[in-house]
């Protein structure tokens, strides 16, 4: 209706704080971009948080791997190794003419003393990155494992969702907090425990918080990190007085998990060496060099379970 009217259609493929890491549903993007482009507007994909590789998806930017096509890209922030302020744009057409009217995207002034070494220190990332595609796709998967846990053991106190190494967890407490009184309340007290477990998210204001781990953390510290996480909600669960309720079969519903990796695991025990590629960036859950398979399956119950209830809806 206002085709004529609109210039550039922004979209983030993965939202950041505004809906706590919540990604785009994938062909309801696609729509919107090619619709977008019958009418001849251009397509902007803002990939600060979710691109270079972070989303998990094997590309540096998620646009690519869901094939969008956007006209420009922007990313920032990771491209400066955590060290120097930088951040950059791809776009498809127009560099040259930019060039030709003395317009550039560069802007070094405020920072013109560490701008070489900020963009070495981009360059390097950009060819090191594709090498930890694997990494953060698996890293996602475990993060998956252990964000479905929390979810089952604060019994619906919180709602998780992301991909990759991009994750959020909005305090939900199954709808009732729509009153934001009570959400701030809640908020409030979950923030004092998880200061006294010692993990600090990054909380953001629709009421939830962020889990946006470095690159190459291993994997047995995400899993203690959801250790503390959930320290952290089970206080909370009770200081807010946000009663579970009890199952008539609580006692009988020992779920029987079985992974691939109890499989790989005993391969391993059985030749004392591990040969997954994943052991070198520490992502590795084929031996318990980094993660106890009984700790992986204490935390996949909360995923099974999910799953389980999908299929019976």
């Amino acid at each position: 209706k206002h085709g004529d009217q609109i210039g550039v259609l922004l979209i983030e493929p993965q939202w950041g704080s505004s809906q706590v890491g919540l990604p785009w549903p994938k062909n309801l993007a696609k729509q919107y971009v090619e619709m977008a482009k019958e009418r001849g507007i251009l397509v902007l994909a803002d990939e600060i948080m979710c691109g270079l590789g972070r989303h998990g998806q094997g590309t540096l930017f998620l646009s690519e791997a869901w094939q969008l096509d956007p006209d420009a890209v922007t990313f920032g922030k990771s491209i400066g190794g955590g060290v120097y302020p930088l951040s950059g744009a791809v776009i498809k057409t127009g560099g040259v003419l930019l060039g030709a009217n003395g317009k550039t995207v560069m802007q070094s002034h405020t920072f013109a003393g560490s701008s070489t070494r900020a963009l070495m220190t981009g360059t390097e990332v950009l060819n090191m990155l594709p090498n930890w595609f694997n990494s953060v796709k698996k890293l996602g998967d475990e993060m998956k494992v252990i964000l479905r846990h929390l979810e089952k053991v604060s019994n619906g106190l919180i709602e998780t969702q992301g991909q990759g190494l991009m994750w959020g967890a909005l305090v939900s407490r199954k709808g009732i907090h729509r009153d934001e009184s009570l959400r701030a309340e809640t908020i409030s007290c979950l923030k004092k425990n998880l200061e006294s477990v010692g993990v600090l998210p990054y909380f953001v204001p629709v009421g939830g918080f962020m889990i946006s781990p470095v690159i190459d953390i291993d994997v047995g510290t995400l899993y203690r990190i959801g250790e503390k996480l959930e320290e952290a909600l089970l206080l909370t669960v009770a200081d807010v007085g946000w009663e579970q309720p009890t199952s008539q079969n609580a006692n009988a519903t020992e779920i029987k998990v079985t992974l691939q990796l109890d499989q790989e695991f005993l391969a391993s025990e059985l030749k004392k060496v591990c040969n997954s590629q994943l052991h070198f960036s520490r992502t590795c859950t084929s031996c318990s060099d980094f993660v106890h398979p009984t700790v992986r399956k204490r935390f996949s119950r909360g995923l099974i379970e999910l799953q389980n209830a999908q299929f019976l809806d």
